[in-house]
């Protein structure tokens, strides 16, 4: 189960905006299949409303869930996926609602952590982000992803010096991950730190030549910009699945 595409923006420097994908890192993924991420085994969905969510259809199961959570009011991983879906037809503030549901019932999961970060990034309510990131740190400290929302939580604050300490981490844990170097560089760059900007930049490069930067690191690396940006140039980052 993935979200639509360009599901999140995070502002760009000097003003504009930057599309910001609601992302899924390789090295989290395995991570986050049913059997492996749940931390108990209390709720489970049934498949006629955990199918219409892995093939995309979000509307049929944002009914099929409603229809369960009729029967199972309490049933966490029902509300968990109804949050999903309703992240997937663009209805954030539902989706932040049926996330804290899912928490209050008892369910204590990092992807679920992670992806109200995500919603609350989308809503650019990045102190709300902030904190749901570092509780997703806590509960899967080893996960790069977790790091980069954070990351990207205190780059929004303009704690630049927390983001790259954030990035930095991320890159650690998952070092195939362009978004995580190119979050690096832009705060590394924010903060002076130009040397460290254009490493990470370079490692970047390593792993997408054609990764399109964000314009400000443009303006410092005028170079950069030959590359050819892919059709859509933020269309790398997908959401931690919440089966």
């Amino acid at each position: 189960m993935k979200r639509a595409r360009n599901y999140n923006r995070w502002p760009q420097l000097l003003g504009s905006l930057l599309i910001f994908a609601a992302l899924m890192a390789p090295g989290c993924q395995s991570l986050h299949t049913l059997e492996k991420s749940s931390t108990d085994n209390r709720w489970i969905c049934p498949e006629y409303a955990d199918l219409p969510l892995r093939q995309g259809r979000f509307e049929e199961a944002i009914e099929k869930h409603l229809q369960v959570i009729s029967q199972e009011p309490e049933n966490g991983l029902a509300h968990y996926h109804l949050g999903y879906a309703y992240g997937q037809i663009g209805l954030h503030p539902d989706e932040i609602a049926q996330y804290l549901r899912a928490m209050d019932l008892g369910m204590e999961r990092g992807d679920l952590y992670y992806n109200l970060g995500m919603s609350y990034m989308q809503l650019e309510e990045y102190l709300r982000a902030e904190q749901s990131f570092l509780r997703a740190v806590e509960i899967e400290p080893d996960c790069g992803e977790n790091h980069r929302g954070l990351g990207l939580a205190y780059f929004n604050q303009g704690h630049y010096h927390e983001a790259i300490v954030s990035c930095r981490r991320a890159t650690t844990l998952e070092p195939d991950d362009a978004d995580s170097w190119h979050c690096l560089a832009l705060a590394a760059a924010k903060s002076d730190e130009i040397g460290e900007s254009w490493n990470a930049v370079k490692e970047l490069r390593k792993v997408d030549p054609d990764y399109m930067l964000d314009p400000f690191l443009l303006q410092i690396f005028p170079a950069e910009g030959s590359s050819p940006p892919p059709t859509d140039p933020h269309d790398a980052r997908e959401p931690r699945d919440p089966r």
